[in-house]
């Protein structure tokens, strides 16, 4: 017979199980999109991701390209329930970005990826270096 203790313990871990939210597997590969709209075509074979990036924005016209999209690299760690992510993108005009983040499966059946971005501008001079990099997030929407 299970001690008290033991008894509860399981009542509770049961009961903690059905209130917090579960994770589910995300898959990345597809075409995400993100809040201003740029568009991410991904193919994820293994642990490596391939694609396209796709901008919708510009810190000066016609430095992402005259398509506005790069060749995107980059790898995510598809194992198990939580899948990370990291890709780069190097731009027409020599400056690069690259993304951090997260994959996750909501209880809709939806998915997004969270990220944090750095775009590395080229400096003119050591003397520019310090306006060169420019950090911020997305989060991209899953759309096919």
């Amino acid at each position: 017979m299970k001690s008290f203790v033991a008894k509860y313990i399981s009542v509770h871990a049961v009961i903690l199980g059905l209130l917090l939210p579960q994770a589910i597997p995300c898959n990345v590969t597809g075409v995400w999109r993100n809040e201003l709209g740029s568009v991410l075509d991904i193919e994820a074979v293994g642990s490596e991701l391939r694609g396209l990036y796709q901008s919708a924005v510009e810190t000066a016209p016609g430095v992402t390209g005259p398509e506005q999209q790069a060749k995107l690299l980059g790898v995510t760690s598809n194992r198990g329930l939580r899948t990370s992510v990291a890709f780069s993108v190097l731009w027409e005009a020599g400056s690069c970005s690259a993304w951090v983040g997260q994959c996750f499966q909501l209880p809709d059946g939806k998915r997004v990826l969270k990220t944090l971005w750095m775009l590395r501008s080229v400096a003119s001079c050591p003397a520019d270096n310090w306006k060169s990099t420019r950090m911020g997030e997305d989060t991209f929407v899953f759309i096919s």
